[in-house]
């Protein structure tokens, strides 16, 4: 029988009153087998050990240790995908958005994770096929803008919102796949200061939370937010403008070990002055970024030799069939810069030469006496030039981005920080749809969807508190690695993934005769699990059997 790291996300859920909570919402009915609550639950864990199809599910139930998860009274049950479908019909009839505040509430409160800094942001989940109808929310299938790059497919917008504080999952909510993240963020923000209980909590967001709207309504509420300035800001045009000119003076303000690399640093510097916006006087902060300078130079570099390829291409094709004018070439040279956006980068200019050729007068053979009569073409010639110094003006704004917070109280260093912390969240979304095989949607009824994805972010959440739990807990005991990886190797900053996966194969076993069972035996923990299971805070027997949980 399975045990793996069931027991593990069992004594996570346990603590986070899970199933409790639950019961509230969906209560047990006197005709039932088994509490719908119970399937939930092994809905819920089977989502963080990674999805299996509902028709599958049956045959992982079959497989686990029911003990290890404190439900002995259900191991004989038949846990077929009816049965889960069931339950996904009635946790969408429930008031979810109330279950969900409760929820986050409580583990909040026990893991005493600071809401002092939320960060929010959206990913679109795809669907393949046909899903009529839309939910009574409101949510259905719709085209959008597509973060999976597949614009062909219907999708969902699912807007997660976490902690600063090991980036746990506090909020969630899903929105039709053409809803764009500027018309979220006040409900988001308004659900946020519900959940905290104070509007002074620094909400972190990406461009989309930049409008006038969004950011006078949350600091007219008392809330302070921090975001990057879109480009289209005359602020940034006219800043940009400047630093191409003239250099400007900056301090660096953060030193930091490059993220996914084990020698390399990068750095942040500040540029001195003060800045605000024009309207309503937000402070601005500019900000120099070393990556971000070597990325804005490689992908400008790979656009400009994507250009260039594409204009030797069309000088190929020029003087024929569509391309037999100057106006007509110099048209499809101009698109091809502009489709790259770098036509202030590219001088076009369209030549002429002349080509001579002889054509007979009259009919019949050719001979000595033959007259011919000479006859010039008119041809065109496409060449092109890199702006040599624009490019290098260009070049001195690289690496350059403005960050507004409307808290002037703030240093820059603490709101490049809150900004930073952007990609904790981006990697939430990465477990969402690979460890967690959120995308593509599978079920057949738009409602069934609606309700796993509450299913999704309680699997998420749990899997953030593991993460959590081991990484302060390594902190606190000054423990810099443990092992995780294949072929003992040691991670720095362990995932939950790589944590359950220590523990994929340990089983229970039975040995049976004439149906009856006259022994049982288990496997071994090694002391790489067992360090795991003390910075848990789980006991080696709790692991083998739950201790019992109230209703």
């Amino acid at each position: 029988m399975q045990v793996g790291g069931l027991p593990l996300i069992h004594a996570i859920a346990k603590r986070m009153r899970l199933k409790e909570i639950l019961y509230k919402y969906i209560p047990v009915h006197g005709n039932e087998d088994i509490p719908a609550v119970e399937t939930l639950v092994l809905l819920v864990y089977n989502l963080i050990l990674g999805k299996d199809p509902l028709y599958e599910m049956e045959e992982w139930v079959e497989s686990i240790d029911f003990r290890c998860i404190n439900n002995e009274d259900y191991e004989n049950v038949k846990f077929n995908d009816d049965r889960f479908g069931r339950v996904l019909n009635k946790l969408y009839l429930v008031d979810r958005a109330s279950l969900m505040t409760e929820i986050v509430v409580s583990f909040v409160k026990e893991f005493e994770i600071a809401l002092t800094q939320l960060s929010n942001d959206s990913t679109s989940i795809k669907a393949f096929g046909r899903y009529p109808g839309k939910t009574r929310t409101g949510l259905e299938l719709k085209k959008g803008h597509s973060k999976d790059h597949r614009p062909d497919l219907k999708q969902l917008v699912f807007s997660l919102s976490i902690a600063g504080d090991g980036a746990v999952p506090v909020h969630y909510k899903c929105y039709p796949g053409n809803v764009t993240d500027d018309q979220t963020h006040i409900e988001t923000w308004d659900t946020l200061r519900k959940i905290t209980g104070y509007p002074d909590f620094l909400y972190v967001a990406d461009s989309k939370l930049c409008t006038d709207e969004q950011l006078s309504y949350i600091v007219g509420k008392g809330g302070r937010a921090v975001t990057i300035i879109p480009e289209t800001w005359n602020e940034v045009e006219s800043f940009r403008e400047r630093v191409r000119k003239t250099k400007k003076a900056k301090d660096i303000i953060w030193r930091r070990r490059k993220p996914g690399s084990d020698d390399k640093n990068e750095y942040f510097s500040a540029f001195r002055g003060d800045f605000f916006t024009i309207k309503r006087g937000y402070k601005i902060h500019w900000i120099y970024s070393s990556e971000k300078r070597k990325r804005d130079r490689e992908n400008r570099d790979k656009h400009l030799e994507k250009v260039e390829q594409c204009l030797a291409v069309l000088n190929g094709k020029i003087n024929k069939r569509g391309l037999k004018t100057s106006t007509a070439i110099e048209s499809a040279a101009k698109q091809i810069v502009e489709e790259h956006k770098l036509q202030d980068y590219f001088h076009i200019s369209i030549g002429t030469i002349t080509e001579k050729y002889q054509v007979q007068i009259g009919t019949g053979r050719p001979g000595k006496n033959t007259k011919y009569r000479t006859g010039v073409n008119k041809l065109f010639t496409l060449s092109w030039t890199q702006k040599k110094q624009v490019l290098k003006e260009e070049a001195q704004a690289d690496g350059v981005f403005p960050l507004l917070c409307t808290d002037n109280d703030l240093t820059v260093k603490e709101v490049l920080k809150a900004y930073k912390y952007q990609p904790r969240l981006e990697k939430r979304f990465s477990q969402f749809k690979t460890i967690h095989n959120a995308a593509p949607l599978l079920f057949k009824k738009i409602e069934r969807i609606e309700a796993n994805m509450f299913g999704f972010f309680i699997a998420l959440v749990i899997q953030a508190l593991i993460e959590r739990e081991v990484r302060n807990k390594m902190k606190e005991r000054k423990i810099e690695t443990i092992i995780v990886y294949p072929e003992q190797r040691e991670a720095i900053h362990p995932t939950t993934s790589k944590i359950l996966d220590r523990f994929d194969n340990i089983c229970t076993y039975k040995v049976m005769e004439n149906s009856q069972v006259v022994e049982t035996f288990r496997d071994s923990l090694n002391e790489d699990q067992k360090l795991i299971l003390s910075l848990l805070n789980i006991r080696e027997n709790d692991f083998w059997k739950s201790a019992s949980q109230s209703k």
